[in-house]
């Protein structure tokens, strides 16, 4: 009888691993996702571990440039730094003629409040240092991706003496916003000696950031199945428009044919938990073709996609 337990009970603790192997395979096949937030602009991303670089246009960080003025000739330049690049690496320039202040510029929407900030912030200096700063910001909204815009306000401030030149020293523009737009912020510096004579003057430009009329940013959405990007509006200025239909029908034929392009995507189809969202809403001009649909979680549909373009 002990003889006839054991091996009943040798049967069953097969069949439980013969039962489980599969699910652990499938399980480790499928791609990991990750639902990142990041704040405090409500950007949410589908994070691919194999990328190592962000894929987000609206990414909010810092543009770090290198201005160089040389006393004696007159000659100066300025060039966006290189990641990686510090002050320490820089070790081209003579200080006993030349001298060079490295900083970064940053445009940061205000997610609700209709505002967004300019920052620039000295990062260290090169050679000589100056006596003074003299900073000049204007904010500018395109309604297109570029480098062309309209001012919409600007700011100004004087950075001087020895206590206030100096590493680390941060100064922001605090400006409204104007409606849905591409902002960016435009920075102009006249670098001057103790005398108050201008010895370089500089102008650079923070990174473009998308956001709707409450500054809030465009969120960036990764389908790691498809290995696509939910694209930003191409326009700020789309107009409303009557919806074409989207039914019950439209939604299998879309899931019907994406499930054949990916037989192997992770979505969950049923119920209300993956929802698919039109890249360029119904309501703003969008049609139902395939290439202007992307599957997206219920939650981030509704909580965040869908207020953007509420706020359009």
């Amino acid at each position: 009888m002990k003889r006839f337990k054991n091996l009943l009970l040798g049967l069953v603790t097969t069949s439980l691993i013969i039962t489980l192997a599969p699910s652990s395979a499938i399980a480790a096949q499928e791609p990991e996702i990750t639902v990142q937030q990041i704040s405090p602009n409500n950007q949410v991303a589908f994070v691919d571990p194999l990328k190592t670089e962000s894929l987000n246009p609206n990414e909010i960080k810092e543009v770090n440039y290198l201005m160089t003025y040389d006393k004696s000739t007159g000659i100066q330049s300025t060039r966006q730094l290189a990641p990686g690049e510090t002050v320490s690496s820089l070790d081209t320039v003579n200080p006993m003629s030349q001298g060079g202040v490295l900083y970064s510029i940053l445009l940061t929407p205000l997610d609700g409040a209709e505002e967004a900030d300019i920052t620039f912030r000295i990062q260290g200096f090169v050679g000589s240092k100056p006596n003074r700063i003299d900073v000049n910001y204007t904010l500018y909204k395109g309604i297109t991706r570029g480098t062309t815009g309209t001012s919409v306000g600007g700011c100004s401030t004087i950075i001087q003496g020895i206590l206030n030149v100096k590493e680390g020293k941060t100064v922001t523009c605090n400006k409204k916003i104007s409606g849905t737009g591409f902002y960016f912020g435009e920075v102009k510096l006249n670098i001057k000696n103790v005398l108050g004579v201008s010895i370089g003057t500089d102008s650079s430009q923070t990174r473009q950031i998308l956001t709707n009329r409450r500054a809030t940013v465009y969120p960036y959405h990764y389908d790691p199945y498809a290995n696509k990007v939910m694209t930003e509006p191409a326009r700020a200025d789309w107009a409303r428009t009557a919806s074409v239909s989207w039914d019950s029908n439209d939604r299998y034929e879309y899931i019907k044919k994406y499930s054949e392009l990916y037989p192997n995507n992770g979505w969950n189809w049923s119920g209300n938990v993956t929802h698919t969202h039109h890249v360029r809403p119904r309501n703003l001009g969008g049609t139902n073709a395939f290439d202007n649909i992307i599957p997206i979680p219920a939650r981030v549909h509704e909580s965040i996609v869908s207020p953007w373009f509420t706020g359009y």
